[in-house]
């Protein structure tokens, strides 16, 4: 059952690299969603449980890095010109970024995973989110050697 699952992804996945349509973020997602499946041998049953949780997550953390950032190219642009009372507001607000990125919102959701797939498997989900991006990196540095 857990191959079929594999062999499921993987078709979807390469469905979405064939099509010109898809953005190369969700290309990127359709990899790693084939790469954390088999590198946590999810079941149908976990796989179900674990994505939803999973992806909201992510989904989180993403728009706070996207705020952040945003914030951080703000007060760049306009660090010439802004106030003490604005430039508190700025450390204010990049403070309560920090603590939302930290809070136990997302320590409670860990806890979800945890339960799903076992402490053992969330380190090898943490082990593996590492692996996939230091692949897609060296992926994205060899396409850029060569053109």
């Amino acid at each position: 059952m857990k191959n079929i699952l594999i062999i499921i992804v993987v078709l979807i996945s390469g469905l979405s690299l064939a099509q010109d349509s898809r953005t190369a973020n969700e290309k990127i997602e359709a990899l790693e969603v084939a790469f954390l499946t088999q590198e946590l041998s999810l079941t149908v049953d976990e796989a179900q449980k674990f994505w939803p949780v999973y992806t909201d997550i992510k989904k989180d953390r993403e728009k706070l890095y996207r705020e952040k950032k945003k914030l951080m190219y703000d007060m760049a642009r306009n660090f010439e010109a802004i106030s003490d009372n604005q430039a508190q507001e700025y450390v204010d607000r990049m403070f309560e970024i920090e603590a939302d990125l930290n809070e136990s919102n997302f320590e409670s959701r860990h806890r979800k995973l945890i339960k799903i797939i076992g402490p053992k498997r969330f380190l090898t989900l943490k082990k593996a989110e590492v692996e996939f991006r230091r692949k897609l990196l060296k992926e994205y540095r060899g396409r850029s050697r060569n053109n």
